[in-house]
């Protein structure tokens, strides 16, 4: 008896699972042949190692410092506990940089970056300890709508959103951050494809290749012993150029690469700006020169502060002003903000040109310099300039005035002498 399948039935049965399956095994990668794309694997390809750590170590080497907002301005503050988890010590086994480059990699690779409070008695926070992304699986619980953490680190546990620091990335719904190693997880394929063609490549280094020509037949024992003579004295790297003992009339003949492996070297190169594109990283930073020189590595160096990094910044502040700072804090005009001057400060020659048009121009004096540099205030250096020549907009100028009483002054004198 023949079974009749439904539409749906029929689908499934094709492709061994539900639709839904079929696509969460696409975002993972399965899609393409041989292992699933996960963090181990792509911190294995080069270009995604080296994107990764140059977004998190310049994340992790920029301070982030506590403000409070005044009238006139705003004054740092260091006198807040949250202040010290942050800037001085996170938990009793990191540094800051640790931690902070820590939740950077996880931002990177599974799309979220999840730390966990460590609260005292009263409840305020006095430790972050990151949480791995691969043993964190986000979801809403079906009865309070609200978000639950659920820590797999050897025996289960499950936080609540209120327990957790949390910063997504890119996200569909705001909530819960896309991975950008599962969507790019085609291209990361391809790039380890084409190094590991690239080692296969250079791996039989009879280099030069070449093939071998005879006017006559090989003997059997002869073409095994040469078979034999090339595994053992010639194959590889440390082998490559020793001269070549052949028989029975054998000839080497040279030849060059096959342009189709030459292109696939060359694929390579453009796999990583490709990697690059995904992370928004300048090519120089992970050593791919080739098109770079020193007066447009300085403006990508630039964009970089502003179109990568920065967005990061911002996305960090506003989670730690909305889930460490407690309402009372806010409303007092506390806020945290990175301190990115030291990535856009230049050379010194540059340095000195700004400060030396802000402290003509008014709007910087010698101490406001002098702690730009990290440098001491000094007695007096708190004193602001002001040009002779500049009066504001629709009033007399002052210097003319002076100059007018000055020519009335001497006519006056004159006309008494005579």
């Amino acid at each position: 008896m023949k079974i009749k399948l439904t539409a749906r039935e029929r689908l499934r049965a094709f492709f061994n699972g539900t639709i839904e399956d079929h696509r969460a095994a696409f975002l993972r990668g399965d899609n393409v042949s041989g292992e699933v794309v996960n963090a181990d694997l792509a911190m294995k390809y080069s270009a995604v190692n080296a994107c990764i750590r140059v977004r998190a170590e310049t994340f992790a080497s920029v301070p982030i410092i506590l403000y409070r907002k005044l009238e006139d301005g705003r004054e740092p503050v260091t006198d807040e506990l949250i202040y010290d988890v942050l800037h001085n010590q996170p938990n009793d086994e990191m540094a800051p940089f640790a931690f902070r480059e820590t939740m950077m990699t996880n931002f990177d690779i599974g799309g979220n970056a999840v730390s966990q409070k460590l609260l005292n008695r009263s409840g305020e926070v006095v430790g972050l300890v990151p949480l791995p992304h691969q043993n964190i699986s986000i979801r809403r619980d079906p009865e309070t709508k609200r978000l639950v953490y659920e820590y797999n680190g050897g025996e289960t546990r499950v936080f609540k959103r209120a327990e957790v620091f949390h910063v997504p990335n890119l996200s569909f719904d705001g909530v819960v951050g896309l991975s950008p190693i599962a969507y790019a997880a085609s291209a990361i394929k391809l790039g380890l494809s084409y190094e590991q063609y690239g080692v296969n490549f250079y791996r039989n280094a009879a280099t030069p290749s070449g093939v071998f020509q005879s006017d006559g037949h090989l003997s059997d024992m002869a073409y095994e012993r040469l078979k034999k003579e090339l595994k053992d004295n010639y194959t590889g790297m440390l082998k490559a150029g020793v001269p070549m003992l052949l028989e029975e009339g054998l000839k080497w003949a040279q030849t060059t690469i096959n342009p189709i492996d030459a292109q696939l070297l060359e694929s390579k190169y453009f796999q990583i700006e490709d990697i690059c594109r995904i992370y928004r990283v300048p090519q120089h930073l992970v050593n791919k020169l080739d098109r770079s020189t020193n007066n447009n590595i300085e403006h990508q160096a630039l964009e970089f502060v502003m179109y990568t990094m920065l967005p990061i910044f911002k996305r960090f502040e506003d989670n730690i002003n909305a889930q460490l700072l407690t309402p009372e804090q806010r409303k007092k005009g506390l806020y945290f903000e990175h301190k990115i001057d030291g990535l856009l400060r230049g050379d010194a020659k540059s340095r000195a040109e700004a400060y030396a048009a802000g402290r003509q121009w008014g709007w910087l004096s010698v101490n406001d310099i002098r702690r730009l540099e990290n440098m001491p205030a000094i007695e007096n250096g708190d004193i602001y300039l002001q040009p002779v020549n500049m009066v504001e907009a629709g009033q007399p100028q002052q210097q003319a005035d002076a100059y007018n009483r000055l020519v009335d002054d001497i006519a006056n004198m004159i006309a008494e002498r005579r």
